[in-house]
């Protein structure tokens, strides 16, 4: 980087940036220009605009022939405007981009002729491509793009938007073709981030997947060291993406051309030994695994030993014991470990333990998402006929593949992945989330009144929009409307009613306190009580009124518990008492027998199937020989 003075008259310092012949000169916000002459000033506040709002930064030019183009304005008020919306853009986030909004909309009503609209129609764009609006972030791309000429950071930015909504529209291809041009020449964080993320994300759609681990590795190299945590952790999911027989030849010629890898090219081939890794141990893949070894054993990290072992041929020896029920404790984060503990209560009081002759084996998964097939096949070893596991989507989808591949019969507590594989080893207890947010939005809907859909909204939202908050994972992040547990709407101004479902009920419910916000909440509701004009899912028995215990099942619990069972107590119990009345038809003698210990997995499979008992989670009585518990949602006003 090299330092200017007095740049074309102004007593400014700013940064010089050179690639491939395009110069683009940066100014700091907040840093304060002195004219060189006071006869200067406007045209200095011009040139400040050009120089150093986030979006509109710098001057490009890619031939000397082919002149930058600044958009000057006529209006000093204008460019203060828009600089301070812009300072705010570059630093903000998803949700703080879309408050930002009605800002820029006003802009462009206010200076709807001046030559820095195109400025704010790439800001929109963006917006607009937050929101999932395609259709108009192209048109407004296209606008910026054609005021412009095509020339200049803020055309760079309009084809980057371009871009973007070509592979959120199914186009990789020619998404890659338009964004590659703008490779390295961009020179604001913000937009960089972006132009990385889109560019590696429309290389794996394309298929083009070392061009994509190249690009991976811009991205790192370009990111700022606060955010690096987070970029690897999506190129983690990037990469998991790419079929593990297009990626082991990537990963072995990199090590070739890197064998001490360091800083952002040990980041990028450790995230691909994971991938590699994961995908040798979930297929039992004993070739890929000895590949490992003899090419990555440095980057192996935690995996090592069981890669190791499925490299040498080894692995726990199978058996089934008649009496014997498994369970995966997870513990790889706060909230895992707490629907674990409930899940883990109710599974002991539906095996009737202490007391009974039914045995709990349980295996923990070490805090980490490599542990979950370990413990599966340390369940299998220790002799579990049935095992009860997927405490979250992730594990459940884990679980469903390890079903598939071993036929040993799993009871899912949450749905896997669509694309996880379909057995009749798996038998899925727990309730898809989408059903839920899409039955309390419409009951929503239907309880709002006409009065709270007028009032005035802030930025970011409709008036009486109804938004949905839900866990990681189990919220499509595409809509605005939308929020994970972890990020609440910035502002409930505006915002109609409020659908909660997952880990966050409780931290929802304390927010909209005082306001008018509606509020719908789904069945995980911890203890929780609800205000009185609530909406509240129903399923089986739940949400429980510990007033009104209806049921003798119910009463033992509370006669052993301070508090009526959870939403994951209730799973958790559901699933040993099928489990249970499943594994008391095998023998009561225990076998090592290959053949045999296959032939008591499919016996404890048909049996599950059939199995009916009293449950709490669900009005049925058990699957009914399907493999997905049937259940009837419903929604309740609290009174």
């Amino acid at each position: 980087m090299l330092r200017t003075r007095d740049l074309v008259g102004l007593q400014a310092v700013g940064d010089v940036w050179d690639s491939r012949q395009d110069v683009k000169v940066t100014q700091p916000f907040g840093t304060r220009l002195r004219p060189a002459k006071a006869r200067d000033r406007i045209g200095s506040a011009a040139l400040l605009l050009a120089i150093g709002v986030a979006i509109s930064a710098g001057c490009a030019g890619s031939r000397p022939e082919n002149a930058p183009t600044v958009p000057l304005s006529s209006s000093v008020r204008a460019q203060i405007e828009l600089r301070a919306i812009s300072a705010s853009f570059a630093q903000a986030n998803r949700a703080d981009r879309l408050e930002l909004e009605g800002r820029l909309v006003a802009f462009e009503e206010r200076f709807a002729s001046d030559p820095l609209v195109p400025v704010a129609d790439v800001m929109l764009a963006w917006i607009a491509l937050d929101r999932g609006n395609i259709e108009r972030a192209r048109e407004l791309s296209s606008r910026a793009f054609a005021r412009t000429k095509g020339r200049g950071t803020t055309a760079d930015h309009a084809t980057m938007i371009e871009g973007a909504a070509l592979r959120r529209t199914g186009k990789p291809d020619a998404a890659l073709d338009k964004l590659l041009p703008l490779r390295g020449k961009l020179i604001d964080p913000h937009a960089r981030a972006l132009l990385n993320e889109e560019l590696t994300t429309s290389a794996i759609g394309a298929k083009r997947y070392s061009r994509a681990i190249d690009l991976m590795l811009d991205w790192l190299n370009e990111s700022s060291v606060e955010h690096r945590a987070e970029i690897r952790a999506k190129l983690a999911d990037l990469v998991a993406s790419i079929p593990s027989d297009k990626l082991l030849p990537i990963l072995e010629k990199r090590r070739v051309a890197h064998v001490e890898p360091a800083n952002e090219e040990l980041a990028v081939q450790t995230t691909l030994v994971a991938r590699l890794a994961e995908s040798a141990l979930s297929t039992r893949n004993q070739s890929l695994a000895t590949r490992l070894l003899d090419t990555s054993s440095a980057l192996l990290g935690p995996r090592a030993d069981a890669i190791a072992t499925l490299a040498g041929g080894g692995g726990g020896e199978a058996r089934v014991e008649a009496p014997t029920v498994g369970f995966v404790l997870s513990v790889r984060s706060s909230e895992t470990r707490k629907r674990g503990a409930e899940v883990a209560r109710g599974i002991t009081h539906g095996l009737g333990l202490p007391g009974s002759d039914a045995r709990l084996a349980t295996r923990d998964d070490l805090g980490r998402v490599e542990g979950i097939e370990d413990a599966l096949e340390g369940l299998v070893a220790d002799g579990a006929a049935i095992i009860i596991t997927g405490i979250d989507r992730e594990e459940a989808t884990l679980a469903a593949t390890f079903a598939a591949r071993e036929s040993v019969p799993i009871i899912l507590l949450h749905p896997p992945a669509r694309s996880a594989p379909t057995s009749s080893s798996v038998f899925v207890m727990g309730e898809e989330p989408e059903r839920l947010r899409t039955t309390l939005v419409a009951a929503l809907a239907a309880h709002m009144p006409t009065s709270t859909k007028r009032r005035p909204a802030a930025s970011h939202v409709k008036p009486g929009q109804i938004v949905w908050v839900g866990d990681k994972g189990s919220v499509d992040m595409g809509h605005a409307e939308s929020f994970e547990c972890q990020r609440l709407p910035p502002s409930w101004r505006g915002i109609g009613g409020v659908v909660a479902y997952g880990s966050c009920v409780a931290d929802v419910l304390l927010a909209v306190s005082g306001t008018s916000v509606q509020t719908a909440v789904g069945l995980d509701l911890d203890g929780v009580s609800l205000p009185k004009g609530t909406l509240a899912a129903t399923a089986g028995v739940y949400p429980i009124d510990p007033r009104a215990i209806a049921t003798p099942a119910l009463a033992r619990w509370m006669r052993q518990h301070a508090e009526p069972p959870t939403i994951w107590a209730g799973l958790g119990r559901d699933a040993a008492v099928l489990a249970w009345s499943a594994v008391q038809v095998l023998p009561s003698r225990g076998t090592k027998d290959p053949q045999e210990v296959k032939a008591r997995h499919r016996k404890a499979t048909e049996t599950l199937a059939a199995a009916e008992a009293e449950l709490w989670t669900t009005e049925a009585r058990g699957f009914g020989g399907e493999r997905k518990l049937p259940r009837q949602v419903g929604v309740r006003q609290v009174r």
